[in-house]
C-alpha cells in the first residue's frame, strides 16, 4: 500500500526528469576531471620513484602536477568548455 507523497514522487514531469539527469551527468562529468589525473600519474610516479630511487620526489611532483590538471579541468567544466 503506498501512500499519496510516494505516488506523486513517482510521477514527475519529464522537466524535472531531465534536470535530474543532468544535474548526475555534470557531478559525474567533474568527477573523473577530478580524480582521473591523480589516480593515473601517481601510480606511474611511484613506480618510476622505485626504479629511479628518487622516493618520494616523483610521487610528489605527480600528485602536485595531477592535482593542477584536475583544477584545470574542472575549470573548463565551469566555463563551459567541454
Amino acid at each position: 500500500m503506498s501512500t499519496t507523497s510516494e505516488q506523486d514522487g513517482n510521477k514527475r514531469n519529464p522537466r524535472q526528469r531531465e534536470d535530474t539527469r543532468q544535474l548526475l551527468l555534470s557531478m559525474a562529468d567533474t568527477t573523473w576531471r577530478m580524480f582521473v589525473a591523480p589516480a593515473v600519474l601517481v601510480p606511474v610516479a611511484i613506480a618510476g620513484d622505485l626504479k629511479f630511487h628518487t622516493k618520494p620526489w616523483l610521487t610528489i611532483l605527480a600528485a602536485i602536477v595531477g592535482m593542477g590538471l584536475s583544477v584545470l579541468l574542472v575549470r573548463q567544466q565551469l566555463r563551459g568548455g567541454q
